[in-house]
């Protein structure tokens, strides 16, 4: 095997090691109420509380997150 191989074999592995873990981090539950809090405190959607804002931004981030997961595992 030369060292061009090599090298793209080790590159390949590391991509797919990344793309897994950026995948698991994405949909981890820490990420999502991260990321439905901050978009709660941005939009706020009138005379809803804010308790009830946070359930339907982490649906709605929950959803999304499903579908960009979709995407790196290629379905």
């Amino acid at each position: 095997m030369d060292v061009k191989a090599m090298l793209m074999n080790l590159a390949e592995a590391q991509a797919d090691k990344m793309k897994s873990e950026a995948s698991d981090w994405f949909q981890s539950d820490e990420f999502k109420e991260e990321l439905a809090t901050k978009i709660n405190k941005k939009i706020d959607i009138p005379f809803v509380d804010e308790e009830k804002e946070q359930v339907f931004f982490e649906k709605c981030v929950d959803l999304v997150t499903d579908i960009v997961a979709g995407f790196f595992q290629g379905k």
